[in-house]
């Protein structure tokens, strides 16, 4: 199915819970919908002891897990199992480094073209989706986007990361993080996901607040109408959004939008739900690190770093269990030292009333620890590989003080370039599917302005793309702009020789080609028209300088030629016939 575009969707409304309810005999069949939860739920569990590892051995602050203390006791120490915490670290500079690369708060990162590439010349037409992808921006900017997604990225390595997009009132869209273990997710036909089912604790209150009193289960309505306080219990709710399949073509409605969102209590009646409604589009991107065939679920750098990261915590546990036997040595004792204690501070002294009596070590723990030391530091580099914090960290590592500034552009592209299919996965299935949702939020709460006439019937029937330009997506690009200034250096240098090989190159061409990877904002170029007016503006600039330049050279020379037709007049009069003859005055007296 061909992939709609931000500007050829005719959108309705996403709904909220604020809408009207919809009617009873139209509500979903809830013993359907717990038949695909449960589904769901079983299709997760082959994938959790692996998930549960990871985040054992590596990442003990991210993911949270209902059959295991992280709902109960949420304060515990999760990191018991980590005796060396690279792991966490380089996950650090992994997220970081993907949040700084892929989506960086400080500059623009994604644009708005046209699919037709002829109408991409089109200035006018550019500016305004620059205009677009400007609103864009500060609306991204002030909500809470950079910082839910720093923490969807703390979530890839588990192989996949779910970000939840919802319309929002005062910031016009907000994000949420979902966080491992709390949520299954399905793919359609073509590996895109396209379910997503949370469940998640709150209390009776939170409930409250999101949904209404009226929408609660019916036994906790009549306990608050009786005048009880809401409870501090948990309760789970549960979200689950899937294709829609009983949707009515051109019947509008939430339940006839192409996505079905439904939220209810665990335990509440086949017809109690806390809310029904739609989705125009698919509300919770995913975006997987690496997947297999049609897996829903991904693999990602936690995978391919658990194998490391067990080695290491014993490999260390070992090491220092070494260093505490070399400093505090199992002894062996007679029976007489053993009446009189043995002093083990150091510098005491241990009262020996026995010749015979003796404190000596049970063996000798004289351990060679340096093949253990490096070999924990060969695990702690794997990890890091696993992680691509060596990637990111390249330029901290570089030791060189006769690097130029090139060489170190080309290094960190060629090193960058090695996460080229992890870009590509998570800007085509993730960030594409957050800003075109993003969009058609904005777009149906009138946040962006009118496009002119005369732009709307030219851009009418046209699709726009989006593109990355974002410091990874540009060294996936760089490439080509290195083909170009290669191709002009040596045009300049063969135009040393042979000038007339300069007019094989089109500057503005080229100069246009090179602006567009770089993804430069239509503001910065001038469209066909202006730099055809600016050319002759300069050649009727040129002609007038010309023609000035000619008079005065002309008023120069007036003189001169005024005295030489004065002097050849006097000298006919004077009786020269050859001059008189010359100048017509022959026979004249």
């Amino acid at each position: 199915m061909e992939r709609e575009t931000i500007l050829t969707r005719a959108p309705t409304s996403d709904t909220v819970p604020a809408d009207i309810a919809v009617p009873k005999d139209v509500l979903p069949d809830k013993r359907k919908i717990l038949q695909r939860v449960k589904q769901l739920e079983q299709n997760r569990q082959q994938w959790e002891p692996q998930w549960k590892d990871i985040r054992d051995y590596q990442l003990p602050f991210v993911g949270s897990f209902d059959d295991t203390p992280d709902t109960t006791n949420p304060g515990r120490r999760r990191d018991l199992h980590i005796a060396q915490g690279v792991a966490w670290a380089a996950a650090q500079v992994f997220a970081a480094g993907i949040m700084s690369g892929l989506t960086p708060p400080s500059r623009q990162w994604f644009k708005f073209e046209f699919s037709n590439s002829e109408l991409n010349e089109n200035v006018q037409a550019g500016r305004v989706l620059d205009e677009r992808q400007e609103i864009m921006q500060s609306v991204l900017s002030q909500s809470n986007f950079y910082n839910a997604i720093h923490s969807s990225y703390f979530e890839l390595p588990y192989g996949q990361s779910p970000l939840a997009v919802f319309p929002d009132i005062r910031k016009g869209v907000r994000f949420q993080s979902q966080s491992i273990g709390t949520y299954c997710i399905d793919v359609d036909g073509d590996g895109r996901v396209n379910t997503f089912l949370r469940k998640y604790p709150m209390k009776l209150q939170q409930i409250i607040d999101q949904f209404g009193i009226d929408a609660l289960p019916r036994q906790e309505q009549d306990k608050l109408k009786a005048g009880s306080v809401p409870d501090n219990r948990t309760r789970y709710v549960y979200w689950l959004v899937q294709p829609n399949n009983n949707a009515v073509p051109g019947k509008l409605g939430r339940l006839n939008m192409p996505f079905i969102s439904l939220y209810w209590m665990s335990g509440s009646s086949n017809e109690e739900w806390l809310y029904v409604g739609g989705c125009e589009e698919f509300p919770v991107p995913t975006g997987r690190y690496m997947t297999n065939a049609n897996n829903a679920y991904g693999y990602g750098p936690g995978w391919y770093a658990m194998g490391d990261a067990k080695m290491l915590q014993t490999m260390k546990k070992d090491y220092l269990t070494a260093v505490e036997l070399s400093v505090k040595p199992p002894l062996t004792v007679t029976s007489g030292v053993m009446a009189e204690g043995v002093n083990l501070i150091p510098g005491g002294v241990t009262k020996l009333s026995n010749p015979n009596d003796k404190v000596q070590q049970l063996f000798n723990v004289g351990l060679d620890m340096q093949h253990l030391a490096e070999e924990i530091i060969r695990t702690e580099d794997a990890i890091k590989r696993a992680y691509s914090a060596d990637l990111f960290l390249m330029l901290d590592s570089i030791t060189t003080g006769q690097m130029t500034a090139r060489e170190i552009v080309e290094r960190q592209q060629e090193k960058l370039q090695q996460l080229g299919p992890v870009v590509e996965r998570l800007q085509e299935e993730y960030l594409t599917p957050i800003l075109e949702r993003t969009y058609n939020i904005l777009d149906r709460a009138g946040v962006f302005p009118p496009i002119p006439p005369d732009i709307a019937e030219l851009v009418a029937q046209e699709d726009v793309r989006i593109t990355y330009i974002s410091p990874l997506a540009q060294a996936q690009k760089m490439s080509g702009l290195v083909n170009i200034e290669q191709a002009i250096s040596f045009v300049a240098q063969m135009a040393q020789i042979w000038p007339e090989s300069i007019k094989a190159v089109d500057p503005l061409g080229t100069v246009a080609r090179y602006m567009d990877m770089l993804g430069a904002p239509a503001k910065m170029r001038h469209s066909d028209e202006e730099i055809q007016q600016m050319i002759q503006q300069e050649q009727q600039a040129m002609q007038q300088a010309q023609q000035e330049q000619q008079a005065m050279q002309i008023a120069q020379a007036l003189p001169g030629i005024t005295q030489a037709a004065k002097n050849a007049t006097e000298a006919a009069n004077d009786g020269n016939p050859a001059m008189a003859d010359w100048l017509g005055m022959s026979g004249v007296v």
